[in-house]
């Protein structure tokens, strides 16, 4: 494979050195008949949409991703401003906008939010299929008529719906890394008048082969691991929408969208652990074990989902409703043995979750020259049954080792909400509005001895917005914006009852209050035609009600250990950045058909740490920046693009209690190149990804207190090296 690594480096770029160069013969050439076919077979976009609304807000269509063939969301996210990844090397699965944990970001799909299977509220978007999807939009700033729970931003996917998109799509692919995997679409929209539909289907398989490397020094004691780990998995997409359109104007539309993920993960690990007799000694082996892991997931997501738009004149209103569930069955499957001998069973993990919401609520848009007001209200009920159980290689059911105890929680959420929108002036517009939600829970806690335990809470969050939009000139906008957005617990932190782990005492806090955060955003756009566009955008959150754990050291019976106090809202940290996006044409090479394009967001924060009294530190897991950078060319006479991308970002500390781990990922290098042909009914297109190797390393340091920390003593330290291969897609595409 080092080979193949080593061909693809030293090739893949003289190759597009001289692509590049050819086409500077060419371009000379180019007819429009030329232009047209590529146009609409590759729908090339180059910059990202420009968008009127008073909120600041991202658009990117799909088309802009599309040349890179990426598979999910994950994988269009990763080259957008703002938005990095602490997964394994080579996962896309949770996205961190400004840095922060995904906790701090909120998934919307249609504008509507959805269960996922983290107990923090978290979705993972690796398990969306990149094409089914219309357009990405990156809200910076929420409207009051978005629920409020963004902190870092929101992140709203838009899939296809017939009433845009007319005819038939086919792909057919196959996904190369180490195995070769197969991927399909195919997707059908159409319009009678009074008729919109369409249908969509999308099967996909990834298989992610990683070898992890660590090796952990306690003292006089050391353990080195190798691992092999395999991540295969089989996601089904099927989406279909129907609308009518009525004679008084009005329309009802039906949306049905379902996702079915069956993934196998499996670890083999070899343990070799090592003893010495004091610092100068050399270190001797002492036990070599092999352990390994299997999981067997299974996860589906259901969502149906209503609109009936009433037309009236200047007064519109929309009225909708729906109905969503996520199922998730995962069992792991633990076993170890020592070198040579035969693996026996350890443990047995087994999860279920069931999370199930009905929503409904109506909007009404009121509209008059120089102002528009938009007011309504929202009602969700959500159900979450939550059970996890360890069992002991005797089949018992092991109570001292299971991560969380079972739940089932109810929460019933009112929002009511109203935004107006002026026109001050020719160039001036404004936008405020307020965002009311009372939220009701009732949680029952169960622990592994039987014991139970119900409380029900309940607590209404106000939260403003106000946006100014300054349209300087036609191709600039200044933007000036201040919310208020919100983290809820998740449910683990709220669940009322006691366990021990690790002889540790963890206990949630049912009266725990949501997270909130006051936010100013900045921001400045410049666009020239839909060929360049120049973007800064400066941003600031301050964040009350930290939810965090905190311990305390005790002393019972002559010996000293530390008791984990309920989670609680005692801190307030900051965070605030720099974002630039820029995409141009290179004209000043005499090449309008090369665009060249660059993303680069500096991210920090400040906190106090729960752990380590007087010391400040970013938030958990934040990078430092993230950058993107490439360019793409159309060499029209041919019916030929090609192009590249690299992405890189900074450095990362995560905190969980006395343990700091540092994360670096190298920087990832895509590449395609694409051919249409047959009067551009069918298109070829062939994409690397992680073409350098990429590797993660973390390196884990446990200190005993702030002294320690500041001196630079650690008490354990652990370095770990992670890589997977690189991934060739090989796609043909085409039209019904």
């Amino acid at each position: 494979m080092k080979k193949y690594n080593h061909w693809v480096n030293a090739v893949v770029p003289v190759s597009l050195i001289a692509m590049a160069s050819c086409s500077a013969n060419v371009r000379a050439q180019d007819t429009s008949a030329d232009e047209e076919s590529v146009l609409v077979l590759a729908q090339r976009t180059v910059v990202r949409n420009h968008v009127q609304d008073t909120a600041p807000k991202l658009v990117y269509d799909a088309s802009y991703f599309e040349r890179y063939e990426p598979l999910s969301v994950g994988d269009m996210l990763k080259r957008v401003p703002g938005v990095t990844f602490n997964s394994d090397v080579g996962e896309y699965d949770l996205p961190r906008l400004r840095g922060l944990d995904s906790r701090y970001t909120q998934v919307l799909i249609n504008g509507r939010t959805l269960p996922g299977s983290a107990n923090d509220g978290a979705i993972a978007v690796d398990r969306i299929p990149a094409e089914m999807i219309s357009r990405i939009e990156i809200i910076r700033s929420p409207s009051s008529d978005i629920a409020s729970n963004g902190v870092g931003g929101t992140l709203n996917i838009v899939l296809k719906d017939g009433a845009r998109y007319q005819g038939g799509i086919w792909r057919l692919g196959a996904l190369h890394m180490e195995q070769t995997r197969a991927n399909g679409f195919l997707g059908y929209a159409g319009s009678n008048g009074k008729l919109d539909y369409g249908f969509s289907l999308n099967v996909q398989e990834r298989y992610n082969p990683k070898a992890k490397t660590s090796s952990e020094l306690d003292g006089d004691e050391r353990e080195d691991v190798r691992e092999a780990d395999v991540r295969d998995s089989r996601d089904l997409a099927l989406d279909g929408d129907l609308a009518w359109n009525f004679n008084s104007g009005n329309r009802a539309s039906v949306k049905l969208y379902v996702m079915d993920t069956d993934r196998e993960e499996e670890e083999l690990a070899q343990v070799d652990a090592f003893v010495r007799d004091g610092n100068d000694a050399a270190f001797t082996l002492d036990e070599s074990v092999n352990e390994h892991q299997l999981e067997d997931i299974s996860q589906r997501n259901y969502a149906l989902n209503a609109d009936y738009t009433v037309a009236g004149g200047a007064l519109e209103s929309v009225w909708y409703g729906g109905w969503q569930a996520f199922r998730e069955d995962k069992t792991e499957i633990n076993s170890a043995a020592d070198v040579g001998s035969v693996l026996a069973l350890d443990d047995r993990e087994v999860l279920h979750l069931d999370d199930t919401r009905l929503h409904g609520g109506v909007k009404w848009v009121y509209e008059r020259p120089g102002f528009e007001a938009r007011f309504g209200g929202e009602y969700q009920q959500s159900e979450r049954d939550f059970r996890l159980a360890t069992y002991n290689d005797e089949g018992e059911l092991d109570q001292e080792n299971d991560e969380y105890s079972d739940f089932e929680a109810q929460i019933a959420q009112t929002a009511l909400f109203a935004v107006g929108q002026w026109q001050l002036a020719e160039k001036w517009e404004i936008e405020a509005g307020l965002r009311g939600e009372h939220r009701a829970r009732d949680l029952l806690g169960r622990d592994f001895i039987g014991g139970t335990r119900r409380q029900s809470t309940d607590d209404t969050q106000w939260n403003p917005a106000l946006h100014l939009r300054w349209n300087a000139s036609a191709a600039d906008q200044f933007r000036l914006s201040l919310a208020r957005t919100l983290l809820r617990p998740q449910f683990d932190q709220l669940n009322p009852v006691e366990l021990t782990i690790d002889d540790e005492k963890f206990r949630g806090n049912p009266e725990l209050k949501p997270e909130s955060s006051w936010g100013i955003d900045a921001g400045y756009d410049h666009f020239i035609g839909d060929s360049a566009v120049l973007g800064l955008n400066g941003f600031y959150r301050r964040v009350n009600d930290l939810i965090e754990y905190t311990q305390v050291e005790l002393e019972q019976g002559g010996e000293t250990f530390d008791r984990r106090m309920p989670v609680n809202n005692r801190n307030t940290g900051t965070v605030y950045g720099a974002e630039l996006d820029l995409s141009v044409p290179a004209t000043w090479l005499g090449l309008a058909e090369m665009q060249w394009y660059v993303n680069v967001t500096l991210l920090n924060s400040r906190v106090e740490d729960p752990y380590f009294a007087g010391y400040h530190r970013r938030f958990s897991g934040q990078a430092n920046y993230v950058y993107n950078l490439g360019f793409d060319h159309a060499l029209n006479i041919w019916n030929i693009s090609y192009g590249a991308s690299y992405q890189q970002q900074g450095d990362s500390e995560e905190y969980e209690g006395e343990e700091l781990n540092r994360i670096h990922y190298d920087g990832n290098l895509e590449l395609f190149v694409e051919k249409h042909f047959a009067g551009g009914k069918y298109l070829v297109r062939l994409a690397g990804q992680n073409l350098l190797d990429a590797q993660k390393r973390e390196w884990k340091r446990e200190y005993d207190d702030t002294a320690a920390l500041r001196a630079g003593a650690t008490a354990t330290s652990e370095v770990e090296l992670e890589s997977t291969e690189p991934a060739l897609l090989l796609t043909l595409r085409g039209r019904l």
